[in-house]
């Protein structure tokens, strides 16, 4: 007996008919990136989260990436992450030139808070907590550290939808939460996906921006951004 490690079609033969709808009402708009059903989708996840702003990324990976250089992280600065990463945050940590500081996991497999403090350099400029197999890691222990030495937080909620820390969504505590939106994850889509939340405009603004190839207004461009737009029609299939 042949038993797969995902199978994807089982979720979607649960709500056949209703993707299959939405795809023939995505294909008939003749709009298929960003749009009014990607904000509506913003606003919602954002609201779920408990976040002020939710930007659409095409990819976890980007989530991260852009992320870190929203909050100003670039070459020399260091990154503590834990050591059972996915390649994703390391790659989150080297694509802005940054460095990757390990630290060895805890028992749950996440970030052990208490073996942070070791690892802070004058070059550290971020902590980012992993949120792995849908358990938080200890958000209260790291936030009093980011607080004690001034450092900014990062968190990856690729496979933490809706999991809470003190009856606190997780993506909520840093300066940026990222999710993806890969089929395999808690909550994915038919297709690649991503998303960062965050309470700061500024930053909420620089990802809207940057994802767009670094536009606000169509042909000016402020920096040379990204293209890592959301499509409108994975957006509507997440479930």
């Amino acid at each position: 007996m042949k038993i797969l490690a995902n199978n994807l079609k089982r979720q979607y033969d649960l709500f056949a008919q209703e993707y299959e709808d939405k795809a023939i009402e995505v294909l008939r708009s003749g709009w298929y990136v960003l749009g009014q059903e990607v904000t509506e989708f913003e606003k919602e996840f954002a609201a779920y989260t408990g976040s002020k702003y939710c930007i659409g990324l095409a990819s976890g990976l980007d989530a991260l990436w852009i992320g870190l250089k929203a909050m100003g992280v670039h070459e020399n600065d260091e990154v503590i992450v834990c050591a059972n990463a996915y390649i994703a945050c390391v790659m989150g940590i080297t694509i802005n030139g940054a460095t990757p500081i390990f630290v060895e996991p805890d028992e749950y497999d996440n970030l052990d808070a208490s073996k942070i403090e070791e690892k802070i350099t004058p070059n550290t400029e971020a902590i980012m907590p992993v949120h792995l197999y849908g358990q938080s890691c200890d958000m209260t222990a790291i936030m009093d550290i980011a607080k004690k030495y001034n450092l900014q937080v990062i968190e990856d909620c690729a496979q933490a939808h809706g999991t809470l820390w003190q009856n606190k969504m997780c993506g909520t505590f840093g300066q940026v939460g990222c999710f993806s939106f890969y089929p395999t994850k808690g909550l994915g889509g038919f297709g690649d996906g991503g998303a960062i939340v965050t309470d700061d405009a500024s930053i909420a603004d620089f990802v809207r921006m940057y994802r767009n190839y670094g536009s606000k207004v169509r042909y000016q461009n402020e920096v040379v951004g990204a293209n890592s737009r959301l499509e409108k029609c994975k957006q509507d299939y997440y479930v």
